[in-house]
């Protein structure tokens, strides 16, 4: 089972939030999406795609005055119809919480325990296998591969912190790849 447990801000945008689940699932954005929040559907406007009434930039968490166990979901591919059931643990008053923070999670969708195994036993044979001559940058195919098919939660952190909430664009330029509302 795949699952995160995240730390955000009341004043997140649900646009702000896909690209939060983007990067704590190693996704690039593919598909569209949308969040079913008290019986109304939010989500980003593509062309082609859907259309949304609201403006998920100006719509934040706060806005649906969530209590602690509360739930909502979040479709992504709607091919695959990758269904998230989102549940509110906490509510956190006067919290000075600026970035969103991945508390904990397991597994990245698609993959699997063969997946990982495979993919840290390629990662270990090229550092065993490497000489003086050998780079780092020889060496980062590898571990970006098992990146995509192990969680690791020091690196989604480190692409959150990256992340500029307060910027117009808020697609997240980065390469590789249970909500508490605060």
């Amino acid at each position: 089972m795949v699952w995160r447990r995240l730390r955000i801000a009341a004043d997140t945008s649900l646009a702000a939030l896909h690209f939060i689940f983007q990067i704590v699932q190693g996704w690039g954005d593919d598909h569209l999406h949308q969040f079913h929040i008290y019986g109304k559907d939010y989500g980003i406007s593509y062309e082609g795609g859907i259309g949304f009434v609201d403006n998920p930039f100006r719509v934040v968490i706060d806005d649906f005055a969530f209590d602690a166990g509360d739930r909502f979901t979040y479709e992504y591919n709607f091919f695959e119809h990758w269904l998230h059931d989102i549940r509110v643990e906490a509510i956190y008053e006067n919290s000075t919480l600026k970035a969103p923070f991945c508390i904990s999670g397991h597994g990245m969708p698609g993959a699997t325990a063969a997946d990982e195994f495979d993919k840290t036993l390629a990662f270990l044979e090229a550092i065993v296998n490497a000489d003086d001559e050998t780079t780092v940058g020889e060496i980062r195919p590898f571990a970006d591969d098992l990146d995509a098919v192990r969680f690791n939660r020091h690196k989604i952190n480190r692409q959150l912190s990256r992340l500029d909430l307060a910027s117009p664009v808020l697609e997240p330029k980065l390469s590789g790849w249970a909500v508490v509302a605060d």
